[in-house]
């Protein structure tokens, strides 16, 4: 592989760049339109010399596969382009686009060569199998094998989703066609048996497309909807945030994606409420400047001031985060504040529950009141829920 992004790929490491990422597309989807056509053409005439419904749904597969290569073409092209008035976040997501409709162009051929494996289980028809068919379906294999490997290949090294998706359905092409090779030995060696191998191996062949495409369908469906973001990722971008001087914490941290590599960020960083405002609002200016020239992150950062010589707040806050722990180790909070009343005072904070965890507020507050129930003051709790 890397003999191949030498000869045909400028600068073909720094893949952060949008330009050598275009490039990478490119190359990908070419050898994908030139090699599947070599293989539909090849196929669909074996197939049609020795009527074989499993090399012809084969071939038709192929001729799918040149269509979804061009697919991926125009995904990268458009994907390419800059940000403009009518889309001011790029045009990344196209990528992502491409790669559902030839995800579900995988899963509409599917069905379709179940149905035309069904009809030949229905209405036999005697199957030829010669040397030349052995051959083809074997260069065929190797082909779909080099091709999984070069798509993964190109995949990892720009994350994309697209070529991910051809890298599966080339994978899936591999194990299909050694399906239909082991179906024509069968065939050959057993000759008629008074039903359609060739029928029965077609249909296993489709349906494996089948469950293969919508699984595919899922994994691009996923960025589209607004999956996690990778939390390796995540949590280098915080511990960068946290590293600046007179920065405290970090709450509400949103990873807004427009497609692959196109981050937009916006989080919450807390700061001692005795520093300067100014000297605050510098530090947070230099680490948006730092985001942009460093992972080409749109970063928007909110100020939070909170206290932290304030003896009740900090006994309090220390207080709290006990008490959450008790409840269940995964609970966390931000904004603890506390606003004093003439006859009781306000605890108010965030409550972070992660997805998974079924602890309710009610029950935290319920906790809460319990243990401050023997306190000389009267406390009451107001409590907004954050989830992760």
């Amino acid at each position: 592989m890397k003999l191949i992004k030498k000869l045909f790929i400028k600068d073909y490491k720094n893949t952060t760049d949008a330009k050598v990422r275009f490039r990478y597309g490119i190359v990908a989807s070419l050898f994908g339109i030139i090699t599947n056509i070599i293989l539909f053409i090849s196929k669909i005439i074996i197939g049609l010399l020795g009527s074989s419904i499993t090399i012809i749904a084969d071939a038709i597969n192929n001729l799918s596969d040149v269509g979804s290569s061009g697919i991926t073409f125009l995904g990268f092209k458009l994907s390419s382009k800059p940000a403009d008035k009518e889309h001011p976040f790029g045009h990344q997501r196209y990528e992502q686009i491409m790669a559902l409709i030839v995800a579900v162009i995988v899963l509409v051929l599917g069905f379709l060569m179940a149905e035309n494996a069904f009809e030949r289980l229905i209405s036999p028809v005697t199957t030829t199998v010669s040397i030349l068919t052995y051959v083809i379906l074997g260069i065929s294999i190797v082909i779909k094998i080099f091709q999984m490997i070069l798509y993964r290949s190109f995949a990892k090294d720009i994350d994309s989703k697209a070529l991910k998706a051809s890298s599966i359905d080339s994978r899936n092409d591999a194990i299909s066609t050694f399906t239909v090779l082991i179906a024509m030995v069968i065939i050959n060696i057993v000759g008629d048996v008074g039903f359609s191998i060739d029928g029965i191996f077609g249909l296993i062949v489709s349906l494996f497309v089948i469950v293969s495409a919508c699984l595919l369908i899922k994994d691009v469906m996923n960025p589209l909807l607004g999956q996690m973001p990778n939390k390796e990722f995540v949590e280098e971008l915080k511990n960068k945030i946290l590293s600046y001087e007179g920065i405290l914490g970090i709450h509400d941290f949103l990873v807004h994606s427009y497609g692959e590599n196109k981050f937009f960020i916006s989080t919450h960083v807390e700061v001692s409420s005795k520093v300067d405002i100014m000297i605050s609002h510098e530090v947070i200016d230099s680490i948006e400047r730092d985001f942009k020239n460093d992972y080409d992150i749109v970063l928007s950062i909110h100020l939070d001031p909170i206290e932290t010589d304030n003896e009740e707040v900090n006994f309090n806050k220390k207080k709290v985060e006990l008490i959450l722990k008790d409840i269940n180790e995964e609970l966390s909070f931000h904004d603890f504040r506390i606003v004093a009343g003439k006859n009781n005072t306000n605890i108010l904070f965030d409550v972070v529950i992660p997805f998974d965890c079924k602890v309710t507020i009610a029950e935290i507050k319920t906790k809460l009141q319990e243990c401050y129930k023997n306190e000389d003051k009267k406390y009451y709790f107001v409590i907004d829920m954050d989830r992760i």
